[in-house]
């Protein structure tokens, strides 16, 4: 049987693909600008309370200061990979664009394990090995017909949400080791507006609309952008209670989840590639999963 935090990070998979299947057909109406907009003005009340909660009754503040600068650190980079993706997303096809940044689960596996020392065993390796190349795959084969070219402003967006995503957890698992997850959460209230104020500054000054008009399209991203934050919370858990290096590419396998559920209530067709990519993915996390 599953380890327990394994079944809560499949959980988090699941969330994490329903969020991006609620979401998928309002992504090409709104601007990344405005999608990150909508994410601040959703998730920020959902910081703000868990870090209230923590104040108020979950226990006394920490006396290192280091375990916070972590935190702090892994909320910074996490939500800067999701600007960068959602940049990347804009300025070039979402199918390159994931294949590239869907690779990162490898990187925090490798740092994982000779930074960490976390044991991984052989089957579990190859497991990992074939989630991330899976993961690779679909987003290169599922709805690759008629992609435009790669700018070279999406490919450089693209590599640096792979390196930004793959460093960011490294400093989730080194938070966690201390800080207790309603904690680590409630930093985003205090790593978020800034790095959203820069980044809106920024796009102001490039003329760049940032605040969308209340919509159809905005209801359904924020709804969506909920859903994830729900999914967040049982990552975020799962790394805590689990092994990072396996962990994060069974969480990072939530785009099988999405194409599932396209496939079943929004009558997308699956090609033979994206089936076989499916079938990697599932086995791949079956091998992992033989904790």
């Amino acid at each position: 049987m599953a380890s327990e935090w394994i079944l809560i990070a499949l959980a988090a998979a699941v969330l994490y693909g329903v969020s991006q299947a609620v979401g998928k057909y309002v992504i090409d109406k709104l601007s990344a600008p405005m999608m990150v907009t909508i994410n601040f003005v959703v998730t920020m009340p959902m910081y703000i309370a868990f870090l209230a909660a923590f104040i108020i009754g979950l226990g006394p503040w920490l006396t290192s200061i280091e375990p916070v600068i972590f935190g702090v650190v892994a909320a910074l980079l996490g939500r800067a990979g999701h600007y960068l993706y959602l940049e990347a997303v804009e300025k070039g096809p979402v199918t390159i664009v994931g294949s590239i940044t869907a690779a990162y689960p490898a990187i925090i596996t490798v740092l994982a394990i000779t930074l960490l020392h976390e044991d991984v065993s052989s089957l579990q390796g190859v497991g990992i090995a074939v989630i991330v190349c899976g993961m690779i795959g679909i987003s290169l084969s599922h709805g690759g017909k008629g992609v435009r070219s790669l700018s070279r402003a999406s490919l450089v967006l693209s590599l640096l949400t792979l390196a930004v995503w793959g460093i960011w957890g490294i400093f989730v698992k080194l938070a966690l080791e201390s800080l207790p997850i309603i904690y680590y959460l409630g930093l985003y209230a205090l790593a978020l507006p800034p790095l959203f104020f820069v980044y809106a500054r920024h796009k102001r000054a490039a003329g760049v609309k940032m605040m969308p008009k209340w919509s159809r399209p905005v209801m359904i991203a924020a709804i969506s952008i909920a859903i994830g934050q729900v999914g967040l919370l049982a990552d975020t858990t799962a790394v805590s209670w689990g092994v990072a290096a396996i962990a994060f590419p069974l969480i990072a396998s939530y785009p099988v989840i999405m194409i599932i559920l396209a496939y079943a209530f929004l009558k997308e067709r699956l090609s033979k590639k994206d089936m076989l990519m499916v079938a990697a993915v599932i086995a791949g996390i079956l091998m992992v999963s033989t904790v």
